[in-house]
């Protein structure tokens, strides 16, 4: 009789251990996957008998959809959802959407904790009214969990979609309506256990602003970082294309920040900013504008010694600044602007401890040109080069106002 040998013994021993473990693995897979499948299903239940009939009750809003649903790979899918104003559709409609698809997270349901690994809303419609200081949706906030966390730590969502919205906000306090059309929209949450958020959004902006029509083509994307106290850093960009307002264009805008120490006192604060321009084109016919540049045009052309020249149609090529606040000291630099009746550099510098401040201009209207200084306290700075007491007077005062609209903004010398 042949005996298998040690060697083909402990193979085959080695082969039924894993067949073993495998099979136990895939037990555990299913029955874990099985149980996985019932919770997501009952807590999809769940809110669709809660979108069904329970929340018309506490909304005090009628809610009305063609058709809701569960999938295993979407999640809970609503069909044609609308909310209406309160108390009910003869109110208008506060919002609607096309598609509304909310997916539980897996994981964070068996741990028996309910969050969201995406909400997502297609072609929604979001209209909001502020009558007296109020907002119509103030009763909606009223039903979020009461907690004496701030909604960024509470807020169970990893990522919420809007796709193709409208979103309109009618401000009856500040006389201004605005409406967002053909916007994307994605707000990622980035942290269970704290408050970072990423936001990207664009769409085309419109509104009426004294009886002139203003619109373009907005793109944002911005990163916020909240903590326990509230928001302690941002930054991001934004950007606007093809702005027209009345008869008054604008190429591009464009602007980049970074803002950190938000919460604590000024002197720790770090803000940092830059915004270009190009292409802006403003009619003769603007005359309030015009009057305002001419001002300005005849305080250079008197240093200069020269006529202040007529202009009709405004041409701005670019425009360019920075600001930052940083250890208590305020400036903004780089300002560049070139237009087509004068081209100007300047920059200006607040340290707020020393109660000094700096500045600088060079300024050229055609074949002119003009380059002064002023350094110094700010009740008495030192403007060189010498002026008449009429100019130096109109020059200080000039820089009085810009150096006033800065600090009250950031109060850095410590008076308001």
């Amino acid at each position: 009789m042949n005996y298998p040998s040690n060697r083909t013994y402990n193979l085959s021993m080695n082969i039924t251990r894993f067949r073993v473990l495998l099979a136990a693995l895939l037990l555990s897979a299913a029955g874990g996957g099985t149980f996985a499948y019932f919770k997501y299903k009952r807590i999809s239940a769940y809110i669709i008998s809660q979108i069904s009939g329970q929340a018309t009750k506490k909304l005090g809003r009628q809610i009305a959809f063609k058709s809701i649903s569960f999938s295993p790979l979407e999640g809970i899918v609503v069909k044609d959802a609308c909310v209406s104003r309160r108390p009910d559709f003869s109110r208008g409609n506060f919002f609607c959407a096309a598609k509304t698809v909310i997916r539980p997270d897996l994981f964070a349901l068996m741990r028996n904790r309910v969050y969201f690994s995406k909400v997502s809303f297609d072609s929604p419609v979001l209209k909001v009214r502020e009558r007296g200081g109020a907002w119509d949706f103030a009763d909606l906030l009223a039903l979020l969990p009461q907690t004496s966390k701030g909604l960024y730590l509470t807020w169970n969502a990893s990522e919420l979609v809007l796709k193709n919205a409208v979103l309109e906000a009618d401000m009856e306090t500040a006389g201004l309506s605005l409406a967002l059309e053909g916007a994307n929209l994605s707000l990622r949450h980035y942290s269970a256990y704290g408050g970072n958020f990423g936001l990207t959004a664009d769409g085309t902006l419109k509104s009426a602003i004294k009886g002139k029509l203003l619109s373009a083509a907005v793109k944002l994307r911005t990163d916020a970082n909240f903590d326990y106290g509230g928001l302690g850093s941002i930054n991001g960009s934004l950007s606007a294309e093809g702005t027209e307002y009345g008869a008054i264009t604008l190429g591009r805008l464009k602007a980049d920040w970074e803002f950190f120490n938000l919460r604590k006192p000024l002197a720790e604060k770090n803000y940092s900013l830059t915004v270009s321009a190009e292409k802006l084109l403003i009619p003769g016919r603007e005359n309030s504008v015009k009057n305002s540049v001419s001002k300005s045009l005849d305080l250079f052309s008197s240093a200069m010694g020269k006529p202040a020249p007529k202009i009709e149609d405004i041409e701005m090529a670019s425009l360019a600044a920075a600001f930052r606040l940083d250890n208590s000291v305020l400036s903004v630099k780089d300002i560049a602007l070139r237009t087509n009746f004068i081209n100007l550099d300047a920059s200006i510098s607040i340290d707020g401890p020393a109660k000094e401040a700096d500045a600088s201009l060079e300024a050229g209207i055609g074949s002119n040109k003009l380059k002064m200084s002023a350094s110094g306290p700010l009740a008495a700075p030192e403007i060189k080069p010498l002026l008449s007491a009429t100019l130096s007077a109109r020059f200080k005062e000039a820089l009085a106002g810009i150096e006033k609209s800065l600090l009250k903004i950031f109060p850095v010398t410590g008076v308001q």
